[in-house]
C-alpha cells in the first residue's frame, strides 16, 4: 500500500485524450536499404547493406530513445550479416533473437530485407488512439492506404467479428499467420509491434529519469537494455516523449 501514491505519480493523468503515432518508412536503392522509425518514445534507423543475395552490413543510428544503454544494440545488430534477402519470415523470431536485440531495430532489419526484394519506397502509419474509458479504433496505413482498421482494447481486438477476441500481444503471430499472407502480414506485425509500444502513453515517462531499468520488472529480459548484465549500467534519459495526437505531427521528415 506505501508504494500507491508513487505509482500514481508515475502515470499520465492526460491520457485518454491523446494519440500514439509512429511512422515507419523503407528506401531501396541499388546494395542497400534505408530504413527508420519514429514515433512517440523512439526515432532510429538503420542502413542495410546487401550484396543482391544476402546482407553484407547493417549499422544503426539512435537519435532519441528512453534509456543510455539502448545504443549499444548495435552489436547484437550485426548478426544479421550473412542472412539471406527473403519476404518478411511468417516467424520473425526466427532468424535473430530478438530479446537480444533493441526490439525495434531488429524489426527494422527483418522489414529492410524483405524490402531489398521488392526494392522502391515504402511506408507505415500506425495510429492508436488513447484506450481510456472506452474501445478505439486503431489503424494501420501503408503508403496511404489504410491497410488494418480494428476496434482495439487492452491488448485485443474487439473488431470487426472476424477477428473479435485475438491478441496483440502473446499469440498475435499464430493467429495473424492464419489470417494474413504477403504485404497484409507484414502490415499486421507492424501494427502489432507499435500498439504494444502505445501502451506507453499511460504512464509520465518524465518521472522515470535516472532510474535504472532494473526498477522497470515487467521488461525485464525483454530487449537489450533489459538484460540482467545491461541493465545496471542504464538509465531513464529526461523528455524522450513527445506528443503525437495531432494528424500532422512531423515524423520521419529527414528521411527522403
Amino acid at each position: 500500500m506505501a508504494d500507491e501514491p508513487a505509482e500514481r505519480a508515475r502515470l499520465n493523468n492526460r491520457f485518454g485524450g491523446g494519440i500514439f503515432r509512429r511512422r515507419l518508412r523503407l528506401v531501396a536503392s541499388p546494395r542497400e536499404v534505408r530504413a527508420a522509425l519514429e514515433d512517440t518514445n523512439h526515432a532510429m534507423r538503420i542502413v542495410l547493406s546487401h550484396d543482391g543475395e544476402r546482407v553484407t552490413g547493417i549499422e544503426s543510428v539512435m537519435t532519441r530513445i528512453p534509456i543510455s544503454t539502448c545504443p549499444g544494440a548495435a552489436m547484437p545488430l550485426r548478426a544479421f550479416v550473412g542472412s539471406p534477402l527473403a519476404p518478411y519470415p511468417r516467424r520473425p523470431s526466427a532468424a535473430v533473437n530478438p530479446r537480444a536485440n533493441c526490439t525495434h531495430l531488429h524489426h527494422l532489419a527483418l522489414l529492410a530485407i524483405a524490402h531489398a526484394t521488392r526494392g522502391g519506397t515504402r511506408q507505415y502509419d500506425v495510429e492508436v488512439p488513447d484506450e481510456y474509458p472506452d474501445p478505439v479504433w486503431s489503424s494501420i496505413g501503408r503508403d496511404g492506404l489504410v491497410v488494418h482498421r480494428w476496434r482495439t482494447f487492452e491488448g485485443k481486438v474487439l473488431a470487426p467479428a472476424e477477428h473479435a477476441g485475438q491478441p496483440l500481444g502473446p499469440g498475435f503471430a499464430r493467429w495473424a499467420s492464419e489470417c494474413f499472407d504477403g504485404d497484409d502480414l507484414e502490415a499486421a506485425f507492424v501494427f502489432s509491434n507499435a500498439y504494444l509500444v502505445s501502451f506507453s502513453r499511460r504512464f509520465d515517462i518524465a518521472a522515470w529519469t535516472g532510474e535504472q531499468p532494473r526498477d522497470h520488472r515487467p521488461m525485464h529480459g525483454k530487449c537489450y537494455s533489459y538484460l540482467p548484465e545491461v541493465m545496471p549500467h542504464g538509465r531513464y534519459f529526461a523528455n524522450t516523449s513527445r506528443d503525437t495526437t495531432a494528424a500532422d505531427t512531423p515524423l520521419l521528415i529527414d528521411l527522403a
